[in-house]
């Protein structure tokens, strides 16, 4: 199961957008303000589309901060606000070779209140789905930039509660912006105490294979980490050969990285708890900003341990780092430009971080400053004007250090240039 295009149109800042995906990983790249996060809401709106008949999960819909505008001019001192409609997130989804579905979630006009479907087979297929107590559910996630702060509030888990032995629970909240840590813990307290009298709980083991297994491959460790719900600390404990520690006293980083994937953990147990192993998992998962509060340890692996993690799984990533996108092996490039053209690049997997920053990304490794002086040496030796490329060689010093590699590697290519020209 996965995407194979996604349609958007008049949402948010996005005119029009047709994208290409494939199965594995898809990488969405471009300048801030070029509209990967806003392609990944709405993907997720048009994902929402799954949950239309399934009862007890609420749907993410267009709403009317969503919908294109532009503000009008009108006499010397006044504006109109002008709305641009229909509004439309839609997909195509890949279920088998012989089975997909393509369907559009449209607000017709700003004022609408509600979200339409334009076919409701794929809501009859998921419905299906959800009641085949044999099937396999695929997991269905949107990681948001906000992940890492924005926690829904204390009463949340409440709805959870009332159906907690309902698959259908590993949906709620999956496509909102914010991360329902509660509910985790909650659901880890429950199989702790379920273990403690019983035994080997199912599910609960899953869970901890899986946040082991990624942990593992991301930190390159020898043996798997733990995880597990301390009844002495009342939380998640995380446990390696050199540390066991509760989560609120890791740091940032190691934070949000354990409860982006104990969140897709939690939903995969919950959603299939007689599952036996990682290589039935399916699905779908959006990432926005994967390197956030990463170690650039963390950047190089991520992707990797993702997919050695999740390996039945379609991820839609979006990102910044030249790191991430270097480690990425086999994955589909999707460059946003500005003006919102699309381009499918080559992967760059292995390629040097700074070719990846001059030729996926369009940029330059070191400061703009630092490259013009550079340049301005660079040009000098090349016209045999020593006098200007020592001054911009001053000015270099100035701005560097003289114990800066780089002013060092630019005054002994004007050593060596004065030595030839002397021979």
């Amino acid at each position: 199961m996965y995407l194979e295009k996604i349609y958007i149109e008049n949402y948010k800042a996005i005119e029009k957008m047709d994208i290409d995906l494939k199965p594995g990983v898809n990488l969405i790249i471009g300048d801030n303000g070029a509209g990967k996060t806003s392609v990944l809401e709405g993907i997720a709106v048009a994902l929402g589309g799954l949950f239309v008949n399934v009862a007890g999960v609420s749907t993410k819909n267009i709403v009317k901060d969503d919908v294109r505008m532009s503000i009008k001019p009108i006499g010397d001192s006044s504006t109109a606000i002008e709305y641009y409609e229909p509004v439309l997130a839609g997909c195509t989804l890949h279920i088998t070779e012989e089975q997909n579905f393509t369907w559009n979630r449209i607000k017709e006009e700003v004022s609408a209140t509600h979200t339409k479907i334009d076919d409701k087979n794929v809501c009859v297929w998921m419905k299906k789905l959800t009641n085949n107590s044999d099937s396999v559910l695929p997991l269905i996630s949107f990681q948001s930039a906000a992940r890492a702060w924005r926690v829904r509030r204390g009463d949340f888990g409440n709805e959870l509660k009332k159906k907690i032995d309902d698959r259908r629970c590993g949906y709620i909240g999956c496509l909102d912006s914010s991360m329902d840590v509660k509910s985790i813990q909650q659901w880890c307290l429950k199989q702790e105490v379920v273990r403690s009298n019983k035994g080997t709980v199912r599910e609960y083991e899953m869970f901890k294979n899986i946040v082991a297994s990624f942990m593992k491959e991301i930190n390159e460790l020898n043996e798997a980490p733990s995880i597990y719900y301390s009844l002495q600390f009342t939380e998640l404990v995380y446990k390696n050969d050199k540390t066991e520690m509760p989560l609120s006293k890791l740091s940032a980083g190691y934070q949000s990285l354990l409860w982006m994937v104990m969140d897709l953990a939690y939903r995969v147990c919950m959603l299939n708890p007689e599952l036996e192993s990682r290589e039935q998992i399916t699905g779908i998962v959006l990432i926005d900003e994967i390197d956030l509060h990463l170690h650039p340890k963390w950047q190089w692996n991520v992707i990797d341990a993702l997919q050695k993690t999740f390996s039945g799984v379609q991820f839609i990533i979006a990102t910044h780092s030249p790191i991430v996108i270097s480690a990425s092996k086999q994955a589909n490039l999707i460059l946003l430009d500005d003006s919102q053209d699309i381009s499918y690049l080559p992967d760059c997997y292995g390629y040097e971080v700074e070719d990846v920053l001059r030729y996926r990304q369009e940029s330059v490794s070191r400061p703009k400053k630092v490259k013009m002086l550079v340049d301005e040496i660079e040009n000098a030796i090349d016209d045999i004007e020593f006098d200007k490329a020592d001054a911009a060689l001053e000015r270099l010093k100035n701005v560097l250090g003289e114990d800066n590699s780089e002013y060092k590697k630019m005054a002994g290519c004007i050593s060596d240039a004065k030595f030839i020209e002397e021979c």
